[in-house]
């Protein structure tokens, strides 16, 4: 009768509450926020105030998980690796910049995801939705990373969407960025968009 119970216990649907939370931590787990699943892509970032202005934090193009360009108003850095570029806005040389990047930009990548993953608090599985007329599914969460080997750590409470038709993320927003530089959780809204492209590549500058 005890092994019965146990068959017929597994077999029910997973409570609504633990699904959701399955669904948001797989999105962690080879979906669509896993970083070394993602194909390249744009991000552009911007910070809405709580007081009304919003302004363009950062511009990124991404080929894979441990080369980028970072644009804000006034510098674009490269990275390629462990190694690093930087050159002001309005000019065309890259300078070889010295790097704090860690030893093995792939292990810090994932430990970030794991550390989130770990952390994963308040998920809500908003459902089907439209975002400028494309079909997405929304997911809310909070998370955090652990204290790094510097003691820097970040999170907040974020939003995501995902495309419905690619299962990609399209738009991510995050409210109550909290970190170790400001703990206190913060009032403005940041929000990045993603637009896909195969045809970024982005390699080291030469000479």
């Amino acid at each position: 009768m005890r092994r019965l119970a146990l068959v017929c216990a597994l077999a029910l649907p997973l409570p609504a509450a633990a699904e959701c939370a399955a669904d948001v931590a797989a999105l962690f787990q080879g979906g669509a926020l896993d970083p070394f699943e993602r194909p390249n892509r744009r991000e552009v970032t911007t910070l809405h105030s709580a007081d009304g202005p919003v302004t363009q934090v950062s511009d990124v193009l991404w080929d894979g998980v441990t080369r980028s360009i970072n644009c804000t108003e006034t510098l674009c850095a490269m990275q390629v690796g462990t190694q690093m570029w930087i050159k002001p806005q309005g000019t065309e040389t890259w300078m070889a910049a010295p790097s704090q990047l860690p030893e093995d930009p792939e292990a810090f990548a994932q430990a970030i995801v794991d550390d989130m993953l770990a952390n994963l608090g308040d998920q809500d599985c908003l459902g089907p939705n439209l975002l400028d007329g494309r079909d997405v599914t929304v997911f809310r969460y909070r998370t955090k990373t652990n204290p790094n080997e510097f003691g820097a750590w970040f999170g907040g409470l974020f939003t995501v969407f995902i495309a419905a038709d690619t299962g990609q993320l399209i738009r991510l927003e995050e409210l109550e960025s909290v970190s170790s530089f400001a703990p206190e959780p913060g009032l403005d809204l940041r929000v990045t968009t993603v637009t896909y492209d195969d045809s970024i590549v982005i390699s080291a500058p030469e000479g």
